[in-house]
């Protein structure tokens, strides 16, 4: 009778125990939300290319990385009250980088699409482009995006560019770089590239080619967003980050961004 009451009162408190174990409370690191982990770490870490100008590189000069994304993304940060931290890595990489937590954020000339939008949770836009098809000058049979149907297109994996390429019926070739890509229709390996219309505009200004023009303009307007990963975990920080998005629009500070290197203002719809 002894043994079987003390393996009853064995027992009893064996369950005390261990409710009392599934019953601890949470550390205050996993209750924070996402930008609440980011103030506390004082930095933000931002994926973001770096070879992709007038928007995110390196100056020939002292190899800073440099660019309007670049600077937008600092203003961002401060306006958190963190430091930007920068993660140089391909275009996809970034965005699984963004989807899996290992960066905060995207820097890079995201576009807002419909998309990604079941992926990531975006911002307010921050700035606004066209696409546009890039050619041989002497080509003079591809002038709109139609076109492209059963020719040969150069751009980033996992970029709006790629895409649109492939919906067009275009046979896409992947490359690191902007400069590739134009490289690529210089020689006459493919036929063309879809790009930022801004971006085109700077490395025809930049170098000087006249090997290369602009044939088509998609009528749409591309909207330049920060992708967050998707859920409520970030729902502070799209917020954050959508006021001082705001802040930096109202005290001209991304007019002053856009100007410096686009020569003009790409910030206003």
């Amino acid at each position: 009778m002894k043994k079987k009451i003390f393996a009853m009162m064995l027992a009893a408190s064996m369950t005390v125990a261990l409710i009392g174990c599934g019953s601890s409370p949470k550390s205050a690191a996993d209750s924070q939300d996402h930008l609440a982990r980011i103030k506390a770490a004082g930095k933000i870490t931002i994926a973001t290319e770096g070879v992709w100008a007038p928007f995110t590189y390196h100056d020939e000069a002292t190899d800073e990385l440099i660019g309007f994304d670049v600077e937008v993304a600092a203003a961002i940060a401060e306006k958190l009250g963190v430091e930007p931290e920068f993660k140089e890595v391909a275009f996809d990489g970034g965005l699984t980088g963004v989807s899996t937590g290992t960066f905060d954020m995207m820097a890079n000339g995201v576009d807002v699409t419909e998309e990604r939008s079941k992926t990531y949770d975006f911002t307010a836009p921050y700035a606004y482009d066209h696409a546009v098809v890039v050619t041989l000058a002497s080509n003079d049979t591809i002038t709109s995006f139609e076109n492209l149907n059963g020719l040969k297109t150069a751009n980033s994996a996992g970029s709006t560019y790629e895409a649109m390429g492939r919906e067009y019926g275009a046979e896409v070739m992947n490359v690191d770089t902007l400069g590739e890509t134009m490289t690529l229709v210089s020689n006459g390996t493919v036929d063309a590239t879809i790009n930022a219309n801004t971006s085109v505009q700077d490395y025809i200004k930049t170098t000087g080619t006249t090997d290369l023009k602009v044939a088509a303009v998609d009528s749409d307007v591309t909207l330049y967003g920060i992708p967050l990963a998707k859920g409520s975990d970030n729902d502070t920080l799209r917020e954050a980050i959508d006021k001082a998005i705001e802040e930096l629009r109202a005290d001209g500070t991304l007019a002053e961004i856009s100007i410096k290197y686009f020569g003009v203002d790409i910030t206003a719809e």
